[in-house]
């Protein structure tokens, strides 16, 4: 098994426009795994249906949920603990702080136990061209056309590919990791109170259109 990866170019220091651009990997998601193919996997190593595979993850989620919001930490054993990490406005004294005011949301924060923590260091990667690249290849390609522009092709927006952050083919859209070399954030024993970063739950940023590109043409 191998992790496919592209390159896109991010700041050296995120939220400082003056500093150096570099590229980072990128991982590239091969496939989406619905709860009902989760649960279909679960069937097969266990005596358990389906249907009841599928019945006790929802209830697992809905319980997280409600666990989560009366302020718990919920531990899911050797898959790690979930909890809540609050992000907020400062303030220079704390007479001053107002909940309704300066805490600005929650983010789900996880923290990987021990069966889960190690399995990710000896991954074997791959390299491939970025979503954009992909999707305009094949568009070229059903057009009948013979190469393709890469300096063309990286301008090509997320949302002209698909609205919902899906590609043609139906697969999602690329996960940006290009921040992961300055920290992972959600990944720490130390939930870090109030902290001000980017929420832990992993969003895509969506940078497909920024690849390594030369700006050759590509004979297809």
């Amino acid at each position: 098994m191998s992790v496919s990866f592209s390159l896109a170019k991010h700041l050296a220091k995120p939220g400082d426009k003056t500093s150096d651009s570099k590229y980072y990997a990128c991982t590239q998601i091969n496939d989406s795994i619905s709860l009902k193919m989760f649960a279909g996997l679960i069937e097969k190593q266990t005596t358990v249906s389906r249907a009841d595979c599928t019945a006790v993850l929802v209830s697992a989620v809905d319980n997280l949920v409600t666990e989560l919001q009366r302020g718990n930490q919920v531990e899911f054993g050797e898959l790690g603990k979930f909890r809540l990490q609050l992000t907020s406005t400062g303030v220079d004294n704390p007479a001053d702080f107002r909940s309704d005011v300066n805490i600005t949301g929650a983010n789900i924060q996880y923290i990987p136990g021990e069966g889960v923590k190690n399995k990710f260091s000896e991954l074997d990667y791959k390299q491939v061209a970025s979503r954009a690249l992909q999707i305009a290849a094949m568009k070229a390609e059903k057009a009948g056309a013979k190469t393709l522009n890469i300096e063309e092709a990286k301008k090509y927006k997320k949302d002209e590919a698909a609205g919902d952050g899906t590609d043609e083919t139906g697969k999602p859209g690329s996960t940006t990791g290009g921040g992961t070399s300055q920290g992972t954030g959600s990944t720490g024993e130390n939930s870090g109170g109030t902290s001000q970063g980017t929420g832990s739950t992993g969003e895509d940023t969506g940078n497909p259109g920024e690849d390594s590109g030369n700006g050759d043409n590509v004979n297809l």
